[in-house]
């Protein structure tokens, strides 16, 4: 097993402080870079103390959810008349079904296939809310997507499970809802990782997922909790607030993953939005993110992270700005190793 290196350089930036009456300051910046892929992101824990001036009290997503539920066509009663189809040839009756959870495709989609699997017909369920089985159901369903997409169009060879909750994280429809999407190209993220793991595994003969979970098991700093089948961890240089990162070693493609492997990802979705629950988190990011899905590359294995958004208010405030969407370095306000030590809890028997 090769010890990876997690290069780090931490500055401070001075200055004087109004709030203390103007005394002298420094304050820590960590610079960070990916060991995969050498992405940079910057930390600056007192960030959340930012004021945020468009942000007023009252309403917020309780409200939103309330009023969204009349008419939601993701609820029972209206999905089935009010949501789309596929064709017949692709799957009899026009819509998926496993459990609890329904998947039919999207209206406006962005991919050459492109679905959208609700969980259940619960509208606003809490986050400490959805059961492993419920979760499991939603991924199935997904699985069971691609699996007729190679089948219909060999040339599709990528895929991704995808969730944006609530309207802070780009969610148009507030009823929780996994989106999958199917390509003959990976998305730029997809693609970094695939050959920066193929590279990896070229110069050192290891599987870097593989070394990156024995390195963080060796340190004991960033790792959240591992087993037979996942291994959960606080990012080292997270691209999001309240960033995890799970690791699924023995699958590479997303058909790779066994019944063993898929309870071990739902029951740990299920323990990361209860952890989220707790620390006030209304809405995040997760992404799912295979290698080829024709292939069972030795490299590459599944992987999927979260990352936390801003609470919802009268007037919002992104999280999103000029250093993430043109610099591409992502500017966070949570130190992995705090997330790391405060998600453990929730792995715990009976957590």
């Amino acid at each position: 097993m090769r010890r990876l290196v997690f290069e780090k350089e931490v500055r401070e930036a001075e200055l004087c402080d109004p709030l203390s009456n103007f005394a002298p300051e420094a304050q820590p910046i960590e610079y960070r870079r990916d060991p995969l892929t050498g992405a940079r992101c910057r930390i600056n824990v007192k960030r959340t103390m930012r004021i945020k001036q468009t942000t007023e009290k009252g309403g917020g997503l309780a409200a939103l959810a309330m009023a969204s539920e009349k008419g939601c066509i993701f609820c029972p009663g209206n999905l089935e008349r009010m949501t789309p189809r596929f064709p017949d040839r692709f799957v009899e009756g026009g819509r998926l079904k496993i459990g609890s959870a329904v998947l039919f495709p999207n209206l406006y989609p962005f991919s050459e296939y492109h679905g959208v699997a609700v969980f259940s017909g619960e509208h606003n369920p809490p986050l400490d809310g959805f059961a492993p089985e419920v979760v499991r159901d939603c991924v199935k369903v997904c699985v069971e997507f691609l699996r007729l997409v190679r089948e219909r169009s060999p040339g599709v060879r990528y895929g991704s499970l995808n969730w944006n909750h609530m309207p802070p994280a780009g969610a148009s429809i507030m009823h929780p809802h996994l989106q999958v999407i199917a390509d003959r190209s990976p998305t730029r993220l997809q693609d970094e990782l695939i050959r920066c793991s193929e590279s990896y595994f070229k110069r050192h003969g290891s599987n870097y997922w593989l070394d990156l979970i024995e390195t963080e098991a060796e340190l004991g700093e960033r790792l959240i909790h591992r087993d037979g089948s996942i291994a959960w961890l606080a990012s080292y240089a997270p691209r999001g607030n309240n960033e995890i990162l799970g690791v699924l070693p023995g699958a590479s493609s997303i058909f790779g993953m066994d019944a063993e492997g898929l309870g071990a990802l739902s029951a740990g979705i299920s323990k990361i939005l209860r952890g989220y629950c707790d620390l006030g988190v209304e809405s995040f990011n997760m992404s799912l993110i295979p290698g080829p899905l024709d292939l069972d590359a030795e490299y590459y294995s599944l992987n999927l992270r979260f990352s936390s958004r801003p609470s919802l208010e009268a007037h919002y405030t992104s999280d999103c700005g000029f250093m993430e969407r043109i610099h591409l370095e992502s500017v966070v306000e949570s130190k992995p190793e705090v997330v790391a030590e405060r998600f453990r809890r929730y792995f715990v028997d009976g957590g």
